[in-house]
């Protein structure tokens, strides 16, 4: 136990060792032994709440009965459930405050709340006087994202469509070139959402609203009163697509959240230890049994784990392009990258393709050469301008 009661700290200067410093109130913070020193001391707890459990006088929570479950720990939190009578909620007491007295933890009563389901104000009342907790309410947050009984609502993701937005409002994006508006978009926007996709498949109005504020910042607005974006040619479904089917990279919102729920679908069916309940998300978990196979599971394992991008390729189902990586070369300027992968879809806004969709130009020629009507054709290979251009090159 001396590494634990009297650690001491060398100080590094230019290389040597300058000094020692001894430590008086054990581990620091960020410690590597200090995860493994809390798993101990929670193990530690669990049983001695487990022990509790087994008075005659204790009843279990509903939803925990069949598997006798009293707590949960995650980092540094503890959750412990039990049926909302005094004698249950006394006998939780006693075990967490033994433990308190023999680890010399204690819980924080300024972040420790009480959840309570199907009791009257009395009851509430009088175990709140007991436990000396803040009553909480439904949904709860946790790590950030809000648990509730029953399944999201539209509501409980609006957290999502607030941060995109504050994020959307701290860039100016008409001083942006497309490649750097996708770029923030990828890595930005888009992984906003990937950490609660991972834990929950989203309502389909919220991956659409994700959606539409992705492509509005992408290629613009008209106006700041207008949700129209400026024209462009390019599907989004053609951009969500990744860079070696000729897309942009981006991940599209219903399909990445069933890839990314499919690691649960792969835990059950190689039995991990892993609890379940039969309730909604359960009952949302079961029907991706039709999406994934259990060969198509397989064959995305490597290093027995699972590659959700296998997965996502797989659920595409489209054959990858020829010109990928000639456009997406990694010496070529993004700026231009982007410009050739449109120009390589013929999505640019020439002056034929503004005709088609009735808008009133002046002349449908080549401002360069005024002498045939501009496209991507003449633009690339007729122009003597861009004939001029390509011969210098080679020369």
């Amino acid at each position: 136990m001396a590494c634990l009661k009297d650690p001491s700290y060398l100080i590094l200067m230019n290389g040597r060792i300058q000094g020692e410093i001894r430590g008086k109130k054990g581990l620091r913070h960020g410690a590597p032994i200090s995860p493994l020193l809390f798993v101990l001391a929670m193990e530690y707890c669990t049983r001695m709440l487990c022990q509790a459990s087994l008075d005659k006088r204790f009843r279990f929570h509903p939803k925990c009965k069949p598997l006798k479950r009293v707590n949960l720990c995650f980092a540094d939190d503890l959750v412990i459930f039990c049926k909302g009578v005094s004698s249950s909620v006394q006998i939780m007491r006693d075990g967490f405050t033994e433990f308190c007295l023999a680890s010399g933890l204690s819980a924080n009563m300024k972040k420790s709340q009480v959840y309570f389901g199907g009791l009257d104000d009395r009851e509430t009342h009088q175990l709140l006087e007991r436990l000396r907790f803040t009553e909480g309410c439904f949904p709860l947050k946790y790590l950030g994202v809000p648990l509730r009984t029953t399944k999201w609502k539209a509501g409980d993701c609006a957290i999502i469509i607030t941060k995109i937005q504050q994020k959307l409002h701290t860039w100016a994006s008409r001083h942006l070139s497309f490649a750097g508006r996708a770029q923030l978009v990828n890595s930005v926007l888009l992984s906003i959402r990937s950490f609660w996709m991972s834990i929950f498949m989203l309502p389909k109005s919220v991956t659409k609203e994700i959606d539409r504020l992705c492509r509005n910042f992408l290629w613009g607005v008209k106006d700041s009163n207008s949700n129209r974006s400026k024209l462009h040619f390019t599907a989004w479904n053609q951009v969500c697509l990744p860079k070696c089917m000729g897309g942009l990279g981006f991940k599209e919102c219903c399909t990445w959240n069933t890839v990314l729920l499919a690691k649960f679908v792969w835990a059950v069916s190689s039995k991990q230890d892993i609890l379940w309940d039969v309730s909604w998300y359960w009952r949302r978990l079961v029907r991706l049994r039709t999406v994934f196979s259990a060969n198509s599971l397989a064959e995305a394992l490597k290093n027995d784990k699972l590659c959700l991008k296998v997965l996502y390729h797989r659920l595409l189902n489209r054959e990858r392009v020829a010109f990928a990586n000639v456009v997406w070369c990694s010496l070529v300027v993004p700026k231009h990258r982007f410009i050739l992968w449109q120009a390589t879809l013929g999505h640019l806004l020439t002056r034929d393709k503004l005709h088609y969709c009735n808008l009133d130009l002046p002349s449908l020629l080549c401002p360069v050469c005024e002498l045939e009507q501009e496209s991507h054709a003449h633009l690339f290979f007729v122009c003597p301008f861009s004939q001029q251009i390509r011969a210098q090159m080679v020369d």
